[in-house]
Order: C-alpha cells, then structure tokens, then sequence
C-alpha cells in the first residue's frame, strides 16, 4: 500500500475495532447496572456480546475460521487483504504484509482469533434455540427462568465446543505432521492449505449452524 492508502486503511480499521468494543462494552455495563435484564436469554446476550467484544480486540475477519480460510484460496491475497477489519496488533500484518511479532505471540493470536469467531456463531445459535424454546415450550421454559446454573452451563459449554474446533489443531498440528508449512514473516493456522480439515471445520462452525438458526426462525415465525 502507498501511505495513504495505509494510513487511510488504519483510521479505518482503528474506528470499526473502536465501535466494535464500545458497542459491546455498552451492552455488558447494561446488563451489569440494570438487574432486570438478567434473566435466561438476556444472559446468552452477555455472552455473544462478550465474544464480539474479544472479536473487536483479537479478530480479522480474513483469517477466521474454515469458511473463512476457504475464502482466501478462491479470493486474490490483495482483495482479501483490502476487506479486512483487524486488530489493533493485526494493522501492521495487513499494512506491510509481513508478520514481525514471532511465531508464539502468532499461535496466540490464532487460537484467541479462532475461538472467539467460532463462540460468536455458537452463541447466536445457543440464541436462537432459547428463543425457540420460549415461543414452543412457554410453560415449560418459564419454569426454568430461575435455574442460573443451568443457563451458565450453556454458557461455558459454548467456549469449551468452540476451543476444540480449533484450538488443539492449532497448537498441535507441526508437532503431529513434523514439520512446519508455516513460511517466515506469515502468520496463519498450520492447517490452512489442508481442504479436508478446512470443510469438515466449516460445515460444523458454518453451514450446520446456519441450518439450524434457519430452522429455529422458521419455526418461531410459524408458530
């Protein structure tokens, strides 16, 4: 990029992580003061938004999850590169093409990348079902409003499920393949050329997600 273009390019970016983080921010402080809105699905709320407030801080939506890796085989680097929304560390990969951080604080960064981008799905899917149930089974779920722990349950399993989408691969993948794809100054998931392992993860972060919140509105509409 000229400087223009990146200096352009990082007010840019800096803005939409600004508004990522206040907009979710605010929504955590609402819930936190007002104690009317702690209630079941207001929780499954808290935790989306907690997940787009990592988002905001940890995320670049061209170096996501399997759907999204998928993407950048199909797409030219420099078109991909030019619609992505970064983390403040992220903004110098993007600008200069080149990652100077060292392969640990990489890895970091993709597991905090990939887990917080796949519980952001998850979460709208544990949304979607809530509401589901709701519209469904009233009287059963109104007599469920008061069990928290059940619901924080839900929560945490969310976090767990979308960590070992990805995050073992991650961390283990060299080590079981013995060697490293990974070329200097790059910093992406060591799977990232592997097609199987890239559509069986997009068809669990992805498409059966977006079956399933698909069926869910369906279903509360027609009812």
């Amino acid at each position: 990029f000229s400087a223009d273009t990146a200096a352009l390019l990082a007010a840019l970016m800096g803005l939409l992580v600004l508004a990522t983080v206040l907009g979710n921010a605010l929504v955590i402080l609402a819930f936190v003061v007002d104690r009317s809105l702690r209630t079941q699905g207001h929780f499954f709320f808290l935790n989306l938004a907690i997940a787009d407030l990592l988002v905001g801080e940890f995320w670049c939506a061209g170096k996501g999850g399997g759907l999204r890796s998928l993407a950048l085989h199909v797409l030219p680097p420099s078109s991909v590169r030019v619609g992505c929304f970064c983390i403040p560390l992220y903004i110098p990969y993007v600008l200069t093409g080149e990652w100077r951080l060292g392969k640990g604080l990489c890895k970091l960064w993709l597991v905090v990348d990939y887990l917080v981008c796949t519980a952001s799905v998850f979460n709208i899917v544990l949304i979607s079902f809530d509401r589901f149930i709701c519209v469904t089974r009233a009287v059963s779920y109104r007599a469920q409003k008061g069990l928290t722990r059940n619901t924080i349950l839900k929560m945490i399993t969310v976090w767990i499920a979308a960590f070992l989408l990805y995050g073992p691969a991650i961390l283990s993948w060299e080590h079981i393949a013995q060697n490293s794809i990974l070329p200097e100054g790059e910093c992406h998931a060591e799977f990232f050329y592997n097609w199987y392992f890239l559509m069986i993860a997009s068809t669990i972060e992805f498409f059966t997600p977006f079956i399933t919140v698909t069926y869910f509105n369906l279903s509360i509409y027609l009812n």
